[in-house]
């Protein structure tokens, strides 16, 4: 595999730096690491054509960086805004943009192609939406747990697989954009756990041992009625998504309709095809907005100090904080032996920043002596 890359001209750490770096990522989870890859938008294909392969190739980029920008908007900011996208300039472009990873290209007389990674960078791409007063998100969820509950007839399956609704979400889950989903496994013990009238009836506390099973940061019920309206004769599935935990609540409803005729077992696997790909993005667009970012200038600050109690905490505090989302600066004011301060500048709610320092493994405490953040949970 080809690979190289455009880089803005960002110098490498220094070997300690390095050092550093690494062990504060390896104590991190995996899917929160991913928060930093937000920014990045891969898999751009490019073919162009034109007078020579040097035009192709120029062309071929900058139409990259277009399209970049766009899926970016796109995962970032809510549907109701989306259509406030703005029209950038070349020069405008190139200044949001990190580094572009070249993985595949090749270059003819008349032609070029190319697959590409492109990655920006997130303060300013934050700062170009706040200055445009365009809401957005790009906080990561931490995994959630899609509970597909199909409703035939009057029966209720959870665990009993295969099923078209459960098939259905198995073709959906995974990272996309800020969301990652995931589906259980449907071990014995699970079983025991939760029913499926139990997740229908949102029976918290059954929900989250099964979500704690997999880490999950919330649970989602998705429960789709299939039926047959007597009237049309035209397939029907309802499908309800409820959330727990840090999961969007909802509940969020949608009712998908069929061609009436042929066989009601293949209507059932379309319609729930359909559904699971339309509610996984009505679910996308609900973290979005609830955990939206303030537009505009200004924002909120917060002493905290930091007990160093192992070697690396320093190290590792400092890591984490600058890759958690809700937080905007991150300001060292007072260091010792057995404790650091920090000033954190950051526009979430306070609740949402307490949240999103959990899903990095920080427990953000209000003690007699100040705000205390714990950097191991």
């Amino acid at each position: 595999m080809q690979r190289r890359r455009w880089a803005n001209g960002k110098a490498w750490p220094g070997l300690a730096g390095l050092v550093a770096l690494a062990w504060a990522l390896l104590a991190v989870p995996a899917w929160a690491q991913g928060a930093a890859g937000v920014y990045t938008v891969t898999d751009i294909a490019v073919n162009k054509q034109a007078q020579t392969g040097q035009i192709a190739q120029d062309q071929g980029l900058a139409e990259a960086r277009q399209a970049a920008f766009h899926h970016l908007f796109q995962r970032l900011v809510p549907r109701a805004y989306q259509a406030s996208e703005p029209a950038l300039t070349p020069d405008i472009l190139n200044g949001l943009i990190a580094a572009v990873d070249v993985m595949r290209e090749q270059v003819t007389a008349t032609a070029y192609q190319a697959n590409l990674s492109i990655r920006f960078v997130p303060d300013r791409v934050r700062r170009l939406l706040d200055a445009r007063r365009i809401p957005f998100s790009d906080r990561a969820s931490p995994p959630l747990l899609i509970l597909p509950v199909y409703d035939w007839a009057g029966a209720r399956q959870l665990w009993e697989v295969p099923n078209p609704w459960h098939t259905a979400w198995s073709e959906e889950v995974g990272t996309d954009g800020l969301l990652t989903t995931l589906l259980p496994e449907g071990k014995p013990e699970e079983q025991l756990q939760l029913s499926a009238d139990q997740a229908v009836a949102g029976d918290a506390a059954a929900l989250q041992r099964v979500a704690r099973t997999y880490n999950a940061g919330g649970a989602v019920v998705a429960l789709g009625r299939f039926a047959v309206d007597p009237r049309t004769a035209k397939p029907v599935l309802e499908v309800t998504l409820t959330g727990q935990g840090a999961a969007p609540a909802g509940p969020f409803t949608r009712r998908f309709t069929g061609q009436p005729g042929g066989r009601a077992g293949m209507a059932a696997e379309q319609l729930t095809r359909t559904a699971a790909a339309t509610m996984l993005d009505e679910l996308a667009d609900a973290w979005k907005r609830e955990n939206q970012r303030q537009s505009g200038p200004g924002g909120n600050s917060l002493l905290v100090s930091v007990p160093l109690t192992r070697l690396g905490d320093y190290a590792t505090a400092l890591q984490r904080l600058r890759e958690v989302d809700g937080v905007d600066s991150v300001v060292v004011s007072r260091l010792t032996p057995q404790q650091a301060e920090f000033r954190l500048g950051y526009r979430f709610s306070l609740e949402q920043v307490r949240q999103a320092l959990a899903q990095f493994g920080m427990r953000l405490t209000q003690e007699p002596g100040g705000w205390v953040l714990h950097v191991n949970g």
